[in-house]
């Protein structure tokens, strides 16, 4: 029996993380079709039956006599560590740091990223033929236009200003415009899809402040992995005497948060903020108790070091050994959480999913899927049929460390494993959802997941396979 629920709701959720053109091929497997509760949303929108796929991070990641062999060599995990340090504490000339003064100067330059970006993003809003539309469902007209060109028409100095470096606070949204309203593609279309969403900040994330608005309430700032604007309340200023404090720190033990949700109140006992999986954050010793650092920001602005309890198993010194023991556990902590784009609600979408899973390991990902794809050796298999892409993963892809890439969407391959009586490869991943080839619906999944790569899917086999998008490009990160 099919439960059908209709709502009088007529938002059209667009297809992000999932968003490549059908790709022809041969089914993979002739697989019957299952009657199943399929709960209807509308016209457009089902919800998919993830209670048919177990979630049992056990199952898919067993204590066999693997569990605690690692799964990248201590050489290529140190590397990974290294290049990680580099791109939030390197001084060399080529080290991608906010707090270093070449690669700065290079980000500044007239022709740099910065001065592209800022130009790029305040372009696509608010020129003439724009059309987004607000949490009013009407369309943003030429004064708000006005108003955002006037807010983030800045001025960006292309010389490097030491006093211009800063550090996150708490996790802060990245906006792509100086505003926290939304702006959706249609109107009563879109939701949750705000299109100025871009990423987000972690708490203690290094950042230098590029430019500021008139009234000094948002900051561009450029971050190790992104570019773009956010609240002045949620950043502070940081000095030579603070840097060389919390790097010193950072070297000696670097903690990572494995657990969402870690609450940090600090030693005289305020609270300061809530952190998500993939926080870095320096450990120390202080009277013989493990501590850890947190920036809190002083009446002048700028940050001061205070010291928090180390939370029970919520952090870890990075990197945390590269085992699928260690990857099951990080696994469990976020599993089922609601998927979030660009970090919307504190929760992740594809590619941050896969970057705060691997933070820990002490693996630097770029925040973007595409740019992940490029992140380590890669094969293109775009002109490979379904068959073939699933037949080539499953013997060459290599479990816990092989990225694939769909086009606006990535996911970790977990491995081989049975699956109704046949070995198909398993994947996590947060995924908004799948979508027949001609894209009249979604069937809405919404949240991070274990799910079998299969030619088609039997609760609905119009749906297209996530295997046969006209993108897929396999990664390996070790």
């Amino acid at each position: 029996m099919i439960k059908i629920i209709i709502r009088h709701n007529k938002l059209f959720l667009l297809a992000v993380c999932i968003s490549a053109h059908a790709h022809s091929n041969t089914l993979y497997s002739q697989q019957p079709s299952v009657q199943t509760n399929i709960v209807r949303i509308d016209k457009t929108k089902t919800i998919f039956p993830i209670h048919d796929y177990p979630q049992d991070t056990e199952k898919w990641i067993p204590k066999n006599k693997h569990y605690h062999t690692p799964f990248m060599s201590t050489d290529q995990q140190s590397m990974a560590f290294k290049a990680l340090m580099n791109h939030y504490f390197g001084q060399n000339s080529g080290d991608p740091s906010p707090w270093n003064r070449n690669y700065i100067s290079t980000m500044l330059s007239n022709t740099g990223a910065v001065t592209e970006k800022l130009s790029k993003d305040i372009t696509q809003f608010t020129h003439s033929d724009a059309r987004y539309y607000g949490e009013n469902f009407l369309l943003l007209d030429s004064e708000w236009k006005e108003r955002m060109r006037h807010l983030a028409s800045i001025v960006i100095t292309e010389k490097y200003h030491q006093t211009s470096r800063g550090i996150i606070l708490k996790e802060t949204a990245v906006r792509l415009l100086p505003t926290t309203h939304p702006a959706f593609d249609n109107p009563s279309q879109g939701y949750p899809f705000d299109m100025l969403q871009d990423s987000s900040f972690h708490p203690g994330e290094p950042i230098y402040i590029a430019g500021i608005t008139q009234d000094k309430s948002w900051s561009f700032v450029i971050s190790p992995s992104k570019i773009g604007w956010v609240e002045s309340s949620d950043i502070a200023y940081v000095d030579d005497v603070f840097i060389q404090r919390w790097v010193t720190m950072a070297k000696k033990s670097l903690g990572a948060v494995i657990n969402d949700h870690a609450s940090f109140v600090d030693k005289q006992g305020v609270f300061r903020f809530t952190a998500r999986t993939g926080t870095l954050l320096p450990l120390t010793t202080l009277k013989g108790e493990r501590v850890v650092a947190i920036p809190v920001k002083n009446t002048q602005g700028n940050a001061n070091i205070h010291y928090a309890r180390l939370p029970e198993k919520i952090m870890h010194q990075a990197p945390v050994p590269a085992t699928p023991e260690n990857m099951s556990m990080l696994i469990k902590n976020m599993q089922g959480k609601n998927y979030g784009w660009g970090n919307i609600y504190d929760f992740n979408d594809c590619s941050s999913e896969i970057r705060n899973l691997m933070l820990p390991f002490g693996i630097y990902l770029p925040r973007d899927s595409q740019q992940q794809s490029l992140s380590g050796k890669h094969v293109d298999l775009s002109h490979y049929s379904t068959k073939e892409r699933i037949e080539y993963l499953m013997a060459h892809g290599k479990p816990l460390t092989t990225l694939i890439y769909i086009g606006g969407h990535v996911m970790l391959y977990i491995g081989n494993a049975d699956w109704k009586g046949q070995t198909v490869p398993i994947t996590y991943q947060n995924l908004w959802g799948l979508r027949p080839a001609n894209s009249s619906n979604r069937s809405i999944i919404g949240k991070s997941v274990f799910f079998p790569l299969l030619s088609r899917y039997p609760e609905d086999p119009k749906l297209e396979s996530l295997a046969g998008k006209s993108v897929f490009i396999m990664t390996w990160l070790n």
